[in-house]
């Protein structure tokens, strides 16, 4: 995170201290926000469900349809009314677009948007044209989590729930990090596409939680587009020879596991090839949302078994209760981990 953001989120914590009703919005203007806030828009997915962790009553809308490839939206652990909101777009990735008149008909009281490089300068520019307060959100690297919710949470009115997630969240986050570090990093390549052979580059906030894991991406390169989603070859893939792989899909994994080609990979001989969970939201990635804290567990564990040994059962349980106000059962803990 650069110095000119730490300041200007320094100075909007200081606000809320001094007036409850005061944040500095995206430009680094004092803004003057409803004592109650009710009605808040995420502009990308990782803000948006960075909204239902804190509170998804006061959600106004979605970003794309919540059941897709890369999310489960299992009904039995997300509120119902969440899963009838509208689909109102995004400024981030495919799908459907926003459109600002279409976003004003919902009557947003606060906008938050996610802080990118890549798109950031054309956000601004269209939230420029209306008159609703808007909050840049760091969320990019797994260590922003904490700041985020703490942010977000003090601007809708969820302070509490904010300080209780932030701090969970930061145990996480230093148990993981401290154990990876006393470790070798891991190969891995991560198969997205149809066929597995589109990934991301090692340096990808796609791949943030991975590397932040213990892992280190065999596909070196500089991102180009929001995106991601780069193409190699399967020759290339045999060379890279990566000692874990994890699939984003089922179909592409229930493939990739039986593939006679694929099995001439160190990491499927040895039986490391592993399928993102994706329920209710994906825990690593499209989007990288607040499931990255359980994600980082679960992929620390898969990338180093003997050192990172936890009950991810219970981790899980724990997880969902919290962030998600579900209480699993036993099967439904073994069905999320895809264990028989």
């Amino acid at each position: 995170m650069n110095i000119t953001l730490r300041i200007m989120l320094a100075a909007f914590l200081l606000c809320l201290t001094l007036d409850a009703k005061t944040i500095i919005g995206m430009e680094g203007k004092k803004i003057i926000l409803p004592d109650n806030i009710n009605r808040v828009f995420g502009a990308s997915p990782p803000t948006n469900y960075l909204i239902y962790a804190l509170n998804p009553d006061k959600m106004i809308g979605l970003n794309f349809k919540v059941k897709n490839a890369q999310n489960g939206a299992d009904t039995q652990l997300l509120d119902k009314k969440f899963l009838s909101l509208p689909v109102i777009g995004s400024f981030h990735g495919g799908g459907q677009g926003i459109n600002l008149e279409t976003l004003m008909k919902h009557k947003p009281e606060l906008i938050l948007v996610w802080q990118d490089d890549m798109m950031v300068q054309s956000i601004k520019k269209e939230l420029k044209k209306i008159n609703t307060p808007a909050l840049m959100i760091p969320f990019r690297e797994v260590t922003d989590m904490p700041l985020a919710f703490r942010i977000a949470g003090d601007a809708i009115g969820e302070s509490k729930r904010g300080e209780t997630l932030a701090k969970y969240s930061q145990n996480i986050i230093n148990e993981v990090k401290a154990n990876v570090s006393k470790t070798k990093p891991t190969k891995y390549y991560y198969a997205e596409g149809l066929d597995g052979l589109s990934t991301e580059c090692d340096q990808s906030f796609h791949v943030e939680a991975i590397n932040f894991a213990g892992g280190v991406n065999v596909h070196k390169c500089r991102q180009k587009e929001l995106l991601g989603l780069e193409k190699i070859s399967f020759e290339t893939l045999l060379q890279y020879n990566p000692d874990v792989i994890f699939v984003q899909t089922d179909v592409v994994y229930n493939d990739l596991k039986d593939d006679p080609m694929w099995k001439n990979l160190k990491a499927v001989k040895n039986g490391r090839i592993y399928l993102v969970p994706v329920q209710p939201f994906n825990w690593i990635d499209r989007p990288p949302s607040f499931m990255r804290v359980l994600g980082i567990q679960w992929l620390a564990n898969k990338l180093h078994p003997q050192t990172y040994k936890i009950d991810l059962n219970k981790r899980t349980k724990e997880f969902y209760d919290l962030f998600l106000h579900v209480k699993l059962t036993d099967q439904q803990t073994k069905n999320l981990l895809g264990v028989k």
